[in-house]
């Protein structure tokens, strides 16, 4: 009797051992395009919310970098205050880039384990920036049926500088978005700007190939596809009632997600020159 209890407590030793020792594996790039071009529909969502309600990006910050340089000419006139939602934008993409580059090649970029905790810490972040525009406590991207006659009064949320929070959350796990994407090798996927996907795309001169022929070129057009895709959900979220809130807790899900596969994720055999 405690011999078969003590086999039965090594066995789940073993695989719990074993289960720790898989998501110390480096991920198979097979197939692992696709949680990368998942996020462009991410970036899609997230920027359309922001734009309606801040007039800035979260993901594409050439747009932000501009606002900014008008800001010095007190461009817009009816916005005096944009080019410091632009900088707070900017500058937590940065962070984000400075802080999730410096964490992936701590744990081992295409670990497992690396990749789940960098995708569940960016849906964690956009839950919270949910949570602030669902409780009002961001009244800004706490809008419902925008564009609609029963859209949400935002007359003086304006000066509302407390927006800058859910701007900055968004931003700097953007910045952690596209590293995730680069130290995957998936360089043609930038998910956070299409334009130069836009110049790659058409000047590919294989852009014509079969489909089979040009992986790149496919990912390129999927990427635009789901960031058009991403952008018209959150559109039309917005102009629900749920609101910019529901189109925020749907990235939130779709990055929870993508967290969750990397850990069922195949991981790469290690041989046994290796071992």
């Amino acid at each position: 009797m405690e011999s078969d209890m003590e086999n039965g407590a090594d066995t789940k030793s073993t695989k719990s051992q074993s289960w720790l020792a898989r998501l110390q594996q480096d991920v198979t790039l097979t197939h692992a395009d696709i949680p990368i071009l998942a996020c462009c529909s991410v970036s899609g969502i997230c920027d359309s919310v922001a734009f309606s309600g801040a007039n800035v990006f979260v993901s594409m910050q050439t747009g932000n970098t501009l606002f900014l340089a008008l800001g010095t000419a007190g461009i817009p006139a009816d916005e005096p205050k944009l080019w410091i939602k632009c900088l707070a934008s900017m500058a937590s993409f940065w962070l984000g880039c400075f802080v999730f580059s410096r964490i992936s090649r701590l744990l081992g970029p295409l670990r497992k384990s690396s990749l789940a905790l960098l995708f569940l810490m960016q849906g964690s972040l956009i839950c919270v920036a949910a949570a602030l525009a669902q409780t009002n406590t961001a009244p800004t991207f706490g809008q419902t049926f925008v564009g609609t006659d029963r859209a949400t009064s935002i007359h003086g949320l304006e000066d509302d500088m407390f927006v800058c929070l859910p701007i900055a959350l968004l931003a700097f796990q953007f910045g952690g978005q596209i590293v995730v994407s680069r130290a995957l090798g998936f360089n043609e996927v930038p998910t956070t700007v299409l334009t130069s996907v836009y110049c790659d795309l058409f000047s590919d001169p294989k852009i014509l190939a079969p489909l089979g022929e040009n992986v790149k070129r496919n990912r390129r057009a999927a990427a635009v596809v789901l960031f058009i895709c991403g952008g018209i959900v959150g559109g039309h979220l917005q102009r629900s009632a749920g609101g910019m809130s529901a189109a925020l807790w749907l990235g939130c899900g779709i990055k929870l997600v993508i967290g969750l596969a990397w850990l069922l994720w195949k991981g790469k055999e290690v041989s046994n020159e290796k071992k």
